[in-house]
C-alpha cells in the first residue's frame, strides 16, 4: 500500500470515528447506554488526541519520505498494535456488540500491519 493511500484511511477512519465519539458516545460499538457522566467525559478527552492523530495523518500524507513520516509509522503500528488487543479485550466483557466490536478488531488490525509493512 502507499503510504499517502494508507495516511489519508488512517485520517478518515480516525476522523469520522473520532467525531462520532465525540457528538454521540453512548452509541458506539461498546458502550452501555446508563455510562457516567465521568465516563463520557474521558471518553471524549481521550477521543479528542484519536481527532488530532487524523490531523497528522491528513497532514502528512503528502509529506516525502524521512525520518519524521517513519516515526509516525511506527507509532501508528504500535497504537494500532495495542488498541487492538484491548478492543479484543473488551470483546469478551458482557453485553458487546459482538460483530461490531470484531470489525473494529480486524479494522485496527489492518491499519497496524498496513502501518508496520509501510
Amino acid at each position: 500500500m502507499k503510504p499517502k493511500l494508507l495516511l489519508t484511511l488512517a485520517a478518515i477512519y480516525g476522523g469520522l470515528g473520532g467525531i462520532g465519539q465525540l457528538l454521540i458516545p453512548t452509541q458506539n460499538y461498546y458502550l452501555d447506554a446508563n455510562i457516567s457522566t465521568l465516563s463520557i467525559n474521558l471518553l471524549r478527552s481521550t477521543t479528542s488526541l484519536l481527532i488530532g492523530l487524523a490531523v497528522v495523518y491528513w497532514l502528512a500524507r503528502n509529506a516525502e519520505a524521512s525520518k519524521a513520516r517513519d516515526a509516525i509509522f511506527i507509532g501508528s503500528s504500535v497504537g494500532f498494535g495495542i488498541n487492538t488487543i484491548f478492543v479484543v479485550l473488551a470483546a469478551f466483557s458482557p453485553g458487546v456488540m459482538a460483530g461490531a466490536i470484531w470489525a473494529v478488531v480486524v479494522i485496527n488490525l489492518v491499519f497496524a500491519i498496513a502501518f508496520f509493512v509501510v
